[in-house]
């Protein structure tokens, strides 16, 4: 004998009908959010940074669209760091003078602006949080030259023997003989060498 059960819906209590329908999916998260939040839980909950972007990457339907400054928004960014209110006033400057002159940028191009921020104002959004083989606490080494970040010291506080232990810790995991890449592992060699010359 086949016994047929009905089901009873109750009515939405007040004010939750409307909590449902007002909760609309908010804008998606662009790729440098996604990096930061993996970043976050990976150190929260030691789960694999690739891992998780690969997921991420997986429920987006395919590679997030990269956010890059325009060139703009660096020139403005730089401007306010240098508390100028236009480029013929922070052209004046005597340090943006000086690192323009000693790095022989041509101010015409993204790649120059770039430069000058990450040295001024720091690394732009899109370069925070990176994720990758070549990435190591946030930062693609192959890409930017971030000693005290890449090692995670405090540059007031840290000893030479502290960056010998950072650095060893690192070379554990990307030197070559244990299948690290073996462009990071020479770019580690120089940013402890270029923390060292200072001791």
């Amino acid at each position: 004998m086949f016994v047929v059960r009905q089901t009873v819906t109750q009515p939405p209590e007040k004010g939750m009908a409307k909590k449902a329908a007002s909760s609309k999916p908010g804008k998606r998260p662009n790729i440098n959010q996604v990096r930061a939040k993996i970043r976050e839980l990976a150190k929260d909950h030691q789960f694999d940074e690739q891992i998780l972007f690969s997921f991420a990457e997986f429920l987006n339907g395919g590679a997030f669209k990269a956010v890059e400054p325009s060139l703009q928004e660096l020139k403005d960014a730089v401007m306010a760091a240098f508390n100028c209110s236009s480029y013929q006033e922070l052209k004046k400057n005597g340090s943006f003078q000086l690192f323009v002159k000693d790095q022989s940028l041509k101010l015409t191009t993204k790649e120059a602006w770039l430069k000058v921020h990450r040295k001024f104002v720091g690394l732009p959004e899109s370069e925070r949080d990176a994720i990758g083989a070549t990435s190591i606490n946030g930062v693609d080494v192959l890409r930017n030259f971030l000693p005290w970040e890449v090692f995670a010291l405090n540059s007031e506080t840290a000893t030479a023997q502290d960056i010998k232990t950072a650095f060893n810790e690192l070379a554990k995991e990307h030197h070559p003989d244990h299948n690290g890449n073996s462009e990071v592992f020479e770019r580690l060699k120089k940013m402890r060498d270029s923390l060292l010359a200072a001791y």
